[in-house]
């Protein structure tokens, strides 16, 4: 698990907390997040991992609006599910994180993400979990650092990360439960 999150710290979670600082940049100069959507949906080829972060996002949205109605007025169309990074991008901006606190809470949130789904699939102890976070600092630190300078939606990075591209697309589309109760 700690080499999934390392993996996915280089590759798709760079991409997201990369868009979540220019969604941040553009909606602190209240310019249009389309161009940021685009590049991220460019930059995300899995309809399912498209889809997975628009169903957060809109939930984030839902949260969001509820303690910032004001200050998120027109940042996303009524009725629209941005995707989770752009929702993120434009909460830190209101909530006054800069560009490299944004992107260190998208780091966090996905190698929590992972920590937490282990929990649920393994039998593990909490304690181990934690450790991994831990141990991951470096490197969501490394991966802030390098997309905390970013302002333009062509400048967020696309590394691909095939394999889970075709694990979420696979995970998509099956009928087996994961967890039994």
């Amino acid at each position: 698990m700690p080499a999934l999150a390392a993996t996915r710290l280089r590759t798709v979670t760079a991409t997201e907390a990369g868009a979540a600082v220019v969604a941040r940049h553009r909606w602190l100069d209240r310019r249009d997040l389309a161009p940021v959507a685009d590049a991220w949906a460019a930059r995300t080829p899995s309809p399912a991992v498209r889809d997975a972060a628009r169903r957060l996002g809109r939930g984030y949205l839902r949260l969001a609006l509820a303690l910032w109605p004001g200050d998120l007025a027109g940042a996303f169309a009524p009725g629209s599910a941005p995707p989770r990074p752009l929702v993120a991008g434009a909460i830190g901006a209101v909530a006054g994180l800069d560009a490299l606190q944004v992107a260190l809470l998208v780091g966090y949130d996905d190698v929590q993400t992972i920590a937490s789904a282990a929990l649920k699939l393994t039998p593990l102890d909490p304690a181990t979990t934690t450790r991994w976070v831990l141990d991951l600092h470096p490197a969501v630190a490394r991966m802030a650092a390098s997309v905390a300078h970013l302002t333009d939606p062509d400048d967020i990075p696309s590394a691909g990360a095939p394999m889970t591209d075709a694990w979420a697309q696979a995970h998509a589309g099956t009928t087996r439960r994961l967890f039994h109760g």
